[in-house]
């Protein structure tokens, strides 16, 4: 576990001993964590859900921030708003993110926009799913093996959408040149790189950073599930035909994953 996620533990813990109690937790009336939620700068907010947690004395609160949902956590008086990572320390499960991609569901309209953001396509089988990625990612190309695998099988249509990441400078013209010159995949993630930054490829990167990100959406790889549910990071091949509702592989059969 990264050092980051061992503070976010050790935080939710202590957190957790703070309010613990003998009885179970009664979460603040609505109208205290509404009043809170009122003082927030942004200008679209709302209170979209206040429930327990299945820990004690431990409330979520979902709130509606600019189209987006987050989540925040407080204990029985409301006083405080705890905004941070949840992490299930047996397993290392960040409950946090988990419930972020449930309940920022992409509509059906959005999930429209995204087939007309597709700028690869792999496969022609029954389950079609969404896939983000990102040049410089090692994981993303670890992830389309498994795709390519499945497609190729016609199990699955697999929609490739770019989503340059901030954290390489080059992510953004490299992922524009290839949908100018219309590159391939192999192309993309080999480092291909043109003068040729034409305003269909702008406009294309730049509605497909700015629909991910408005979901909540911040790193590669991310699917995006026929259900309108997403997953950032990257998902074994027997977890990913889960998800989609796939039969198992066969047993001994290649799972798909590069070295």
């Amino acid at each position: 576990m990264k050092r980051s996620q061992a503070f976010a533990v050790a935080g939710t813990i202590a957190l957790i001993a703070l309010f613990a109690g003998k009885v179970d937790a009664q979460c603040p009336p609505r109208e205290k964590i509404q009043q809170v939620i009122s003082r927030f700068e942004a200008p679209d907010r709302s209170l979209v859900a206040l429930q327990p947690t299945e820990f004690e004395n431990l409330c979520e609160i979902q709130v509606r921030l600019n189209q987006r949902v987050h989540i925040f956590y407080t204990g029985p008086s409301g006083e405080y708003l705890l905004m941070g990572q949840l992490y299930e320390a047996k397993t290392g499960r960040n409950l946090t993110r988990e419930k972020i991609e449930q309940v920022n569901l992409f509509t059906a309209e959005e999930m429209k926009r995204l087939e007309a953001l597709t700028v690869i396509r792999l496969g022609d089988g029954p389950k079609t799913l969404y896939y983000a990625t990102d040049p410089h990612c090692p994981y993303c190309k670890k992830g389309e093996e498994t795709l390519k695998k499945l497609a190729a099988q016609g199990e699955i249509t697999a929609r490739i959408l770019f989503f340059p990441l901030d954290s390489y400078k080059d992510s953004r013209p490299q992922s524009i040149a290839v949908i100018c010159d219309k590159k391939s995949l192999d192309d993309f993630h080999n480092g291909y790189l043109s003068e040729n930054q034409c305003a269909e490829g702008e406009g294309v990167v730049e509605e497909t950073r700015e629909l991910l990100s408005r979901k909540g959406v911040s790193g590669t790889p991310t699917y995006i599930f026929p259900d309108a549910r997403y997953h950032s990071g990257l998902l074994e091949e027997a977890e990913l035909r889960r998800r989609l509702g796939l039969p198992a592989a066969p047993a001994g059969a290649k799972s798909g994953k590069t070295k």
